[in-house]
């Protein structure tokens, strides 16, 4: 299992960041787009939804709320937040329901009785998880893309990196070391040790990027930012297993060998999108 976990993401992450350099916006859209639809149709399998037409039904909608608002908000220009209610109101509506997703996840399993039983309740849930989400992440690859097309690039590597290196880091540290349960109701695996080892690492990456910038005046903001993000990661992470553990599934899918399916790959990153689309907006000089 893990050696094809580690041959899967030997090929997917170049192809990742070959997508998310090399593709134009248009074909960014696309790329992005197919991912999380894909994502739509594993989170069906969470909504008790009976039948598989329900769930293609479900996975139709959310592509036409994802055509919309590539149609409302145009990738090839600059969208400029503070004159774009849209926007604003989606990165604020999925920063609000992590917050809430926090909430339900530390009062396990007894919030389950305020949403296990409604099955479009669920299917809201997931919208509020992938649509905000998928806007972030188109944000943050049109950021001041007219003076530079790799900007943006950038910008969701550094994301990625905080995710990957929170991923990486509770895995060397739980997986030897991990005693002491986080949430054993909703993630048997999840240790304190694990999370702290996420955010050590984290904390080493942030040091070396400003090590190579030469210590710039705002790494105070960055070290915050990548502490509130790392633990929305974990809580990402969380929330999928929880809504798992609903489901009785193991793994959200088998799309990907070794890794189960694609929300096990983004959990994290659609809980930190939104916030850190903000955080690029206050700081990138949009607001």
């Amino acid at each position: 299992m893990f050696k094809q976990r580690v041959i899967t993401a030997l090929i997917l992450a170049p192809l990742a960041l070959m997508a998310v350099f090399y593709l134009p916006l248009a074909g960014f859209a696309l790329f992005i787009s197919a991912a999380f639809l894909l994502g739509a149709w594993e989170w069906s399998g969470f909504c008790g939804l009976a039948t598989k037409a329900m769930r293609w039904v479900y996975v139709a909608l959310t592509a036409l709320i994802l055509a919309l608002l590539y149609w409302q908000l145009p990738v090839q220009t600059n969208w400029p937040v503070e004159a774009n209610t849209l926007l604003t109101s989606l990165l604020l509506a999925g920063n609000a329901w992590w917050l809430l997703a926090i909430v339900l996840v530390l009062t396990y399993p007894r919030s389950q009785k305020l949403w296990a039983q409604s099955d479009w309740g669920k299917a809201l849930m997931g919208w509020l998880t992938l649509v905000p989400a998928w806007a972030a992440v188109m944000f943050i690859r049109s950021t001041d893309y007219a003076a530079s097309t790799f900007t943006g690039a950038w910008l969701i590597c550094c994301l990625l990196l905080l995710v990957w290196a929170a991923d990486i880091g509770g895995y060397i540290v739980g997986k030897p070391f991990g005693k002491h349960k986080l949430l054993p109701k909703v993630s048997p695996g999840k240790t304190i040790e694990g999370m702290l080892g996420g955010l050590a690492l984290v904390a080493i990456v942030v040091t070396v990027v400003a090590q190579l910038q030469d210590w710039p005046p705002q790494v105070g903001i960055w070290y915050i930012a990548a502490f509130l993000l790392t633990i929305l990661s974990v809580f990402g992470d969380l929330t999928e297993s929880m809504f798992k553990r609903v489901a009785g599934k193991k793994d959200s899918g088998a799309f990907l060998p070794g890794h189960g399916g694609i929300l096990d790959r983004i959990d994290s990153l659609t809980a930190t999108a939104p916030l850190f689309a903000i955080i690029v907006a206050i700081y990138g000089g949009f607001y």
